[in-house]
């Protein structure tokens, strides 16, 4: 075995297992509240769905901003610590300015925004006392996640590793005894959702920032440091990632839009859409596990200069992501049957549909690995940030948005039909995306005379 074949397994296992345990913790809030509160019936699962639409736009802008940490891998991997501080600063700033935008849109609009997902006026007026509560997370995630993403650039994976698992646990607890009415508790039904994962986050985040600060942890930035970019420095910085921002922006509006249409069909279309997006996070896990690798790895060969040792890392990972979603495809045409039995309380049309688009999930999952390795990974690493907003508004709006509202409004399609329609989207993306990874016209040095 070569030096750089020891250096690139070397790193991967030091970066995959942490970031995989990440992505299982996080997405065991999603489950974990998705199981609880489907406890309710479709009703509940079709309120978190439409509640988790504003969430998903939020966090998908914000992962354009946390595209910033590409600038801190780099800077990090030429040891430019002055950088990476201003690098840090303009993320966080960045990052509170859009969320209290947010956090007053929202406040202000709740009942309008969640009628265009939930017809039944009762459903809709449950869903603003959820969303009541769970605005105010939008704040504190502002700040926990620059932290936790800034640290992921730069490898640092233990401390957010240990910050998730208990924030997790404390979820768990208070999922439980809020939810349902335990320990003494009054019984809040999906409320009680909303107030566990607020109390979870102002844990998660006081734990961390404090760790980082009692510490002094890699980035424990003083106020001073904060604010010490200067405008040719935002320029620079901003010229590649205001188009993430954009493509993301675009992205996620047209995943609202999604469960928009899926609404359309019914409570329990939209039910089976939010069931689907949840299982469809953790068959995803390993693969955003790999493309966290490949970003920090291949980031840091771009930013020494060594292209050809990036590209040929790109290779390594394309490899590990398609036989990772091949054997991913057959395990979910094994465990299928089983899965749907998790939601006892769920309607039998909710379960069947449910079972349908896990199949359909499986034929496309190579699909998916590969789409979430290049444009997260790799394209990313590169700051290869105009092409992907380009990719997203052909194949989201061009291809897949018009087939799925198509289905749902003009031919009124069964929700497995229409979900097909959606799954073209990542069909395309593929088969566009895969001639840009092939011309390494996304390996770029980001911080070359900066």
């Amino acid at each position: 075995m070569d030096s750089l074949e020891w250096q690139f397994r070397r790193d991967m296992k030091r970066l995959v297992l942490p970031s995989i345990l990440q992505m299982l913790i996080g997405n065991s809030f999603s489950l974990i509240n998705t199981l609880m509160v489907g406890s309710m019936g479709d009703s509940a699962i079709a309120v978190m769905a439409a509640a988790g639409q504003i969430n998903f736009i939020l966090g998908m802008i914000l992962s354009a901003i946390f595209g910033i940490s590409a600038y801190i891998t780099q800077f990090h991997g030429k040891n430019d610590t002055a950088n990476v501080k201003k690098a840090f600063g303009l993320m966080l700033i960045s990052s509170v300015a859009i969320s209290l935008t947010a956090f007053i849109l929202v406040s202000c609009f709740k009942a309008p925004i969640l009628s265009l997902f939930i017809k039944d006026k009762d459903v809709a007026a449950y869903g603003v006392q959820y969303v009541s509560v769970i605005v105010f997370v939008y704040l504190i995630n502002s700040v926990k996640d620059v932290y936790g993403n800034a640290l992921g650039s730069i490898g640092k994976m233990k401390l957010m590793l240990v910050v998730g698992m208990i924030g997790m646990l404390v979820n768990v607890l208070l999922d439980y005894t809020l939810i349902y009415g335990k320990l003494g508790f009054p019984k809040l039904g999906i409320v009680g959702a909303g107030w566990a994962t607020l109390a979870s986050s102002i844990l998660s985040a006081g734990i961390l920032i404090g760790y980082v600060y009692g510490r002094k942890y890699y980035v424990n930035v003083t106020l001073r440091e904060i604010f010490s970019f200067h405008w040719p420095f935002v320029k620079r910085v901003y010229a590649t990632t205001l188009p993430l921002m954009f493509h993301e922006g675009m992205w996620s509006v047209g995943n609202m839009l999604y469960a928009l249409a899926f609404g359309h069909i019914g409570v329990a279309a939209l039910a089976t859409y939010q069931l689907a997006n949840t299982f469809n996070g953790y068959f995803m896990m390993g693969i955003y596990g790999f493309a966290y690798a490949a970003k920090v790895m291949v980031g840091q060969k771009l930013s020494q200069d060594d292209r050809n040792e990036a590209v040929l890392y790109a290779r390594k990972f394309t490899r590990i992501a398609l036989y990772s979603a091949l054997a991913m495809s057959a395990g979910i045409l094994i465990l299928s049957p089983y899965i749907v039995h998790l939601f006892p309380n769920l309607s039998r049309e909710v379960q069947s549909s449910f079972r349908h688009i896990m199949i359909i999930q499986a034929i496309v999952m190579v699909m998916f690995f590969l789409n979430n390795l290049w444009i997260v990974g790799l394209f990313r690493a590169g700051g290869d940030n105009l092409y992907t907003m380009n990719l997203v508004l052909v194949t989201t709006w061009l291809i897949a948005l018009p087939l799925v509202f198509a289905g749902a409004y003009l031919f009124h399609w069964p929700v497995e039909w229409v979900y097909l329609m959606f799954s073209l989207e990542e069909v395309s993306k593929a088969c566009i995306g895969f001639f840009r990874y092939r011309s390494n016209k996304w390996a770029r040095n980001l911080v070359h005379n900066l």
